[in-house]
């Protein structure tokens, strides 16, 4: 129950979401490359990266152009914008980020009472936008939709150079989203004091 009541009271301060990204790649034939990106949960060869969006969906930072052995844990450690996170800030994040400090995730288990419930599917709303922009960037891309077949460097490069343009586009479109969420997104006391009219 405290752990619920803590997560909600930083809901006021939630401004971003990260996921993971994965492009499929063939196979090396440098047998140390190709064991590390053989990833088990998506059962082929991937380059993995993740993506960072505000929670009104625009495109904040692309981390890309990891092992796909790698996790979204370990690979959040390794995410400049993790540096340019400030304290009072947090993002939203799938189970794979119940470690990290500056990440609000879903309850597990099985046995979670109504509120927990009431939290995870909350969180899986909002979080949802993130996986809209992870679509966008991938499927309307062949080059990052399909089995990559040249250099890690360009896959590299042309990850950047589709990132920079949507993110262009998705600005001059303005905000995808109207609002953060059903959180006012300043501290508590400045909300009621507005709500006082002060």
């Amino acid at each position: 129950k405290a752990k619920l009541s803590d997560a909600t009271a930083k809901m006021e301060r939630v401004l971003w979401t990260n996921d993971g990204l994965p492009v499929e790649v063939c196979g090396s034939n440098d047998q140390f490359v190709a064991s590390q990106n053989h990833s088990g949960k998506y059962k082929t060869q991937v380059v993995k990266g993740d993506l960072t969006i505000s929670l009104v969906g625009h495109p904040l930072y692309l981390n890309f152009g990891h092992f796909g052995t790698i996790h979204d844990d370990p690979l959040w450690d390794a995410n400049p914008f993790r540096d340019m996170v400030l304290p009072w800030e947090y993002g939203l994040g799938d189970k794979a980020y119940v470690g990290c400090p500056e990440m609000l995730t879903e309850f597990k288990g099985k046995n979670l009472n109504p509120d927990q419930i009431e939290w995870n599917l909350c969180l899986q709303h909002y979080r949802a936008r993130n996986e809209h922009l992870v679509s966008e960037l991938k499927n309307s891309r062949d080059a990052l939709n399909s089995k990559w077949r040249n250099s890690y460097s360009l896959l590299k490069a042309v990850a950047k150079i589709s990132f920079n343009m949507m993110a262009l586009t998705e600005r001059m479109r303005g905000p995808r989203y109207k609002c953060y969420g059903p959180w006012p997104v300043c501290p508590r006391e400045i909300v009621e004091l507005y709500e006082a009219g002060m």
